[in-house]
């Protein structure tokens, strides 16, 4: 959670890679420089010709024309920190995007969105998280319910019973194409067949 205190910069140095700002609070921020444009392109030079406002809440690069708010540096940091977390606990083999845009026309285009002042393609980390989730709870609870099928119909082999399945989870229309077939291998591997 941000901390509603307004965190202070006390000290920053900038690397070829990284932006580091040492906090009033003990806490160091470390972001990559790409993020920052002005910065990334800007000479060595410039980059080490900063001040920090007399509130330690603003970093100033007066010859790039960048000011950089250490609140919006907390907030990224803390969004950075959330997002490994959620992604760290989503196989790799989940689908990023289930649902691709369809833009029609003859000219390229990119389809994205703007959140929190960020553009984004395909899902965000929460988003795929909340996907991932809820195949992974699906998945689980369709075990007893293919064991039960299977049972009942002992005529049909273990892959006729998971086309079953399939075409039931297809018919609610729960998840996109490629978050079904990541379903389907789930449940397989959960039931050992």
């Amino acid at each position: 959670m941000i901390s509603r205190i307004r965190p202070v910069a006390i000290a920053v140095t900038v690397t070829e890679d990284s932006l580091n700002v040492v906090l009033k609070d003990g806490g160091t921020l470390r972001l990559p420089l790409r993020l920052f444009p002005k910065l990334w392109v800007g000479t060595p030079e410039q980059r080490c010709n900063f001040r920090i406002s007399a509130s330690g809440t603003a970093l100033r690069w007066d010859q790039l024309a960048e000011v950089i708010s250490v609140s919006e540096l907390m907030r990224d940091a803390e969004r950075r920190h959330r997002d490994e977390r959620l992604s760290s606990q989503v196989p790799a083999d989940f689908p990023w995007d289930p649902t691709p845009a369809l833009l029609s026309g003859t000219q390229p285009k990119l389809a994205l969105r703007s959140i929190d002042g960020r553009f984004v393609v395909g899902l965000t980390a929460e988003e795929r998280w909340v996907r991932w989730d809820m195949c992974e709870d699906l998945a689980q609870q369709l075990v007893a319910k293919t064991r039960q099928d299977a049972a009942k119909h002992p005529q049909h082999s273990h892959e006729v019973t998971l086309n079953r399945m399939q075409r039931a989870i297809e018919g609610k229309k729960w998840t996109a194409r490629v978050e079904t077939d990541w379903l389907m291998e789930r449940l397989r591997s959960l039931l050992g067949w």
